[in-house]
């Protein structure tokens, strides 16, 4: 592999992390479709739960002895406890807060994805891909909420998203499929609960 490929694998993964994923499709909601968020606090709190604190896991990581030793496994292992703690949080909190169901589809994606991605990596001892998970949801979600003219777009991202997991050698083919049907069906289950129960 060439250094130039390296780097644009690089630079693919880190745009495409869960917290940045998340972050740029609230944001791009909330400009695209003005009515989607009724107050700043509640993008304030979406991106908060999904998106930051998500993110923290990844400095506390070089600072923590217990997941600093275990290098990248440990990264990844804290950054998915990080992801239960604030996904948990905020599908209670669009339970509980009175959100439009745009909103509470959003959270309960999320929530479902992390609940099915545990079981499938602890209970059933299947690793499938965290990443390419919280990557199929932002794409799924912006499909459904923005229409057809973004089917292509995502497809493209997806292909490169998972062109550059394969060439670092972070997951396999497996693993990346699994994380994305893993995916679907919290989506799939999300919209049947949320939207059209």
């Amino acid at each position: 592999m060439t250094k130039a490929k390296q780097t644009v694998a690089k630079g693919i993964r880190v745009l495409s992390v869960p917290p940045v994923m998340v972050t740029a499709l609230l944001l791009f909601l909330s400009i695209w479709k003005p009515y989607f968020f009724r107050t700043w606090r509640e993008i304030f709190i979406c991106i908060l739960l999904l998106g930051i604190v998500p993110a923290l896991a990844y400095p506390l990581q070089k600072i923590l002895p217990r997941w600093k030793k275990e290098g990248r496994e440990g990264q990844r292992k804290l950054a998915f406890l990080f992801s239960l703690a604030g996904y948990t949080v905020s599908f209670l909190w669009s339970l509980t807060s009175g959100v439009g169901k745009e909103i509470q589809l959003i959270c309960t994606t999320y929530f479902l994805s992390v609940l099915l991605l545990t079981v499938c990596n602890k209970g059933l001892h299947f690793r499938a891909s965290g990443h390419a998970c919280s990557v199929t949801g932002p794409l799924l979600l912006l499909i459904y909420f923005v229409g057809e003219k973004c089917i292509l777009p995502c497809i493209m991202a997806a292909g490169l998203i998972v062109w550059s997991s394969l060439i670092l050698k972070r997951h396999t083919c497996r693993e990346l499929a699994g994380g994305a049907v893993a995916c679907m069906i919290a989506f799939a289950v999300s919209l049947w609960c949320v939207i059209y129960r």
